[in-house]
């Protein structure tokens, strides 16, 4: 059973009030009040009080990331007839976020302080939290005093979660169990074409109570390939096999959280295996591309094989891309428009034979592929299919490429003239927190939990 949230705040250190006072007026103390702990993919209260009726306020925040480098960003509200703003539910007036109402936009605008926040930061500037917590201070100002202070740990996740390695010599990854000793749903969770396993995305669904593998299936070490280029898919249905056999992991079905291109990876790999009890697909593709070789150019070869033989599949785009980074999009744009009707036909998965629902989560501003267009051809196979199967497609307006855990600073994720992932700030944490909260109620309705 996935745990609730106030049985991992338990174990994240308690739910209390942090509070360090300043210096107020008429008698009254300044506070700012948060939870002492949570976990950084919940959403927290954050509430103002004992400051001047009808005024206006400063709240910033401040952390660090892994390097040590200063993230934070500040948002002006107007205060209540008693002195208090309760951020959760008003509107700021100035910030970098005040559109609207948002408990959690002081965390997710947050930018490196010492960069210029007029420009776009730097390619490969991204805010990587510290394991297994960091700190993020509140600071509360008015007429440029700093009235008060408090700070708030935000757990990445459950200290219990045991990782375990994956075993036999032709798996590579990592496996992650929830605390306790009984089974759990399972999950493997497949990368994208960085060729890099998302340990921490799987400590996390360890912590809500799934057990998750995250399988690398190219780049080192041996034997996998070391490429995008003709990956087994049968690979996936090993893993499945040996996740399955592990006493931690409740018998059924195994969930297929697919990333990018690994969501047609989790996709094909479904249509092979009966053991597959549901599917993720964070801006994945239901149609087949070809394959990256070294330096992720276009390989000539289709990116996944069945039993040998290439999967059909749609050739990359030639393009002047310029530098890195850069978008993608005319790779596989071109493609997706010009193919005739049959070797689209050919290259789309063959998502009708999946027996499990499916979950789809694309962004209308990703820059890296168009992932909407590419879930909509997975779609219209599941409509046409003679019967009719569980799915839902959120298209997550003005978001980009870059979908991860919610909550986390999306700043270096979005569309501006150095980065390549697409979306704006704000919309991107909307889709984040949106894409999560949904994939992890799916993957809890749709798998056995014993």
């Amino acid at each position: 059973m996935v745990p609730g949230r106030r049985g991992f705040l338990r174990l994240a250190g308690g739910a209390g009030s942090v509070v360090v006072a300043g210096c107020g007026s008429g008698g009254s103390t300044p506070a700012v009040e948060v939870p002492a702990s949570a976990s950084s993919d919940e959403p927290i209260s954050i509430d103002v009080r004992g400051v001047a009726p009808h005024g206006r306020v400063t709240l910033r925040s401040r952390a660090r990331d892994r390097g040590g480098t200063a993230w934070g960003a500040s948002a002006v509200f107007e205060t209540g007839p008693d002195g208090t703003v309760t951020v959760g539910n008003q509107h700021p007036v100035d910030g970098r976020y005040y559109d609207r109402a948002d408990p959690m936009g002081l965390f997710w605008s947050m930018r490196p302080t010492e960069m210029d926040p007029a420009e776009p930061l730097p390619p490969d500037v991204r805010f990587v939290p510290p394991e297994p917590s960091f700190d993020v201070t509140l600071a509360v100002e008015m007429d440029g005093r700093t009235l008060a202070e408090a700070t708030t740990t935000r757990v990445l996740y459950d200290p219990g979660v045991e990782r375990v390695a994956t075993g036999p010599a032709d798996l590579v990854g990592a496996a992650f169990l929830p605390p306790g000793e009984g089974p759990a749903p399972g999950v493997i969770h497949l990368h994208g074409a960085g060729g890099t396993p998302f340990y921490g995305l799987a400590r996390q669904l360890a912590s809500r109570g799934f057990a998750t593998l995250a399988l690398r299936y190219f780049g080192e070490p041996e034997p996998l390939p070391d490429s995008l280029l003709e990956v087994p898919v049968k690979y996936v249905e090993r893993a499945i096999s040996w996740f399955r056999r592990r006493e931690r992991v409740a018998d059924g079905g195994i969930g297929l959280f697919g990333f990018s291109r690994g969501g047609p990876l989790a996709l094909l790999a479904a249509t092979l295996s009966d053991a597959v009890g549901a599917v993720v697909g964070w801006v994945p593709s239901g149609v087949v591309y070809e394959g990256l070789g070294p330096g992720r150019s276009p390989a000539g070869a289709s990116a996944w094989t069945i039993d040998g033989d290439p999967v059909p599949y749609l050739e990359l785009a030639a393009a002047d891309l310029g530098p890195p980074p850069t978008p993608g999009l005319p790779l596989f744009e071109p493609p997706l428009e010009n193919a005739s009707r049959a070797r689209l036909e050919a290259a789309t998965v063959p998502v009708e034979a999946v027996d499990a629902p499916i979950y789809l989560a694309s962004a209308t501003d990703d820059r890296r592929w168009p992932s909407p267009e590419l879930c909509r051809r997975a779609i219209d196979r599941l409509d046409g299919a003679d019967s009719r199967h569980a799915y839902r497609h959120d298209a997550f307006e003005g978001a980009g490429h870059f979908l991860f855990p919610p909550f986390l600073p999306t700043a270096g994720t979005t569309r501006n003239s150095t980065h390549r992932f697409g979306g704006r700030p704000a919309a991107n944490a909307r889709a984040n927190a949106a894409a999560w909260a949904r994939t992890r109620s799916f993957l809890a309705r749709s798998l056995p939990s014993r």
